[in-house]
């Protein structure tokens, strides 16, 4: 009886040393992760942030990430990939970025509203003017009481706006539905939910695969731009990540030239 008892204590004992032991093990592994964390926090607040879209303008950023083209200039850059213009929009005025990819017309809208914006870099964001399959429509007269879908600010509205005023002088007769993501413009269109739609590359490309209709009255120039906080960019360190950024984004744009755009499209992953 007296060896089972000794037997018993000794695990007891055992067990207990195991137990404060994991407790340590544990109390460790949480102030390394806390250290951690905060080592993470800090280096995120030292990058360069640049918001981002699966759109064809925003290729070279993402292709110079890619071939980690920043880390070989020294330039820490992380992508902040969304899925709307508003998105992008709502990251760059509550700064949880310090530049974004969007067009030249939100800029001004944005710049109209108190948010100080610098544009740095131009890209090739243009837009297409669709109508869907179902709705048989080949021009711009055939959209009386016609709904166009369009981003709710920035250079598609503007597009879809300009293009129906001409058919709503005596009654509004064309209603622009404000759809934010791209991908969700592509499903309506192609599905008949609505008759047209404003479209970026590579959705473009993908709903005239599908049957849409592009209608080459609506005239679209290149409006995209890479626009920076001015605030963020008041800083010395700032001021050489986004020149160097701009660097990568050069050597970037000539292997996409070298190669195709088919080479990297992949990354997109829209």
């Amino acid at each position: 009886m007296q060896r089972t008892f000794h037997i018993f204590l000794t695990f007891l004992i055992a067990v207990l040393t195991l137990s404060v032991s994991g407790c340590d093990d544990a109390e460790q592994k949480a102030r390394l992760t806390k250290a951690e964390r905060e080592a993470m926090r800090k280096a995120d607040s030292a990058a360069l942030k640049i918001g981002v879209m699966p759109t064809a303008d925003c290729l070279p950023i993402i292709v110079a990430k890619q071939l980690r083209l920043f880390d070989t200039l020294g330039v820490d850059v992380r992508l902040r990939r969304y899925h709307a213009l508003s998105e992008c929009r709502k990251a760059l005025t509550d700064s949880l970025v310090e530049g974004a990819a969007i067009d030249s017309t939100l800029m001004k809208v944005l710049q109209e509203k108190g948010l100080k914006l610098e544009g740095v870099m131009a890209t090739d964001l243009t837009w297409k003017f669709l109508t869907a399959k179902k709705a048989r429509i080949t021009r711009l007269g055939q959209l009386r009481d016609k709904f166009v879908a369009a981003d709710s600010h920035g250079e598609s509205f503007l597009l879809a706006q300009n293009a129906t005023d001409s058919l709503n002088r005596k009654k509004p007769s064309t209603f622009i539905v404000q759809v934010e993501d791209p991908a969700v413009r592509l499903n309506m269109l192609t599905t008949g939910n609505v008759d047209a739609a404003l479209m970026p590359e590579p959705y473009a490309t993908t709903a005239m695969k599908r049957g849409a209709h592009w209608i080459k009255e609506v005239k679209s120039r290149p409006c995209g731009v890479v626009v920076v906080r001015a605030a963020a960019m008041k800083d010395k360190t700032r001021k050489e990540q986004l020149e160097l950024f701009k660097k990568a984004i050069a050597v970037a744009k000539d292997s996409i030239n070298k190669y195709g755009q088919e080479r990297y499209a992949n990354l997109l992953g829209y």
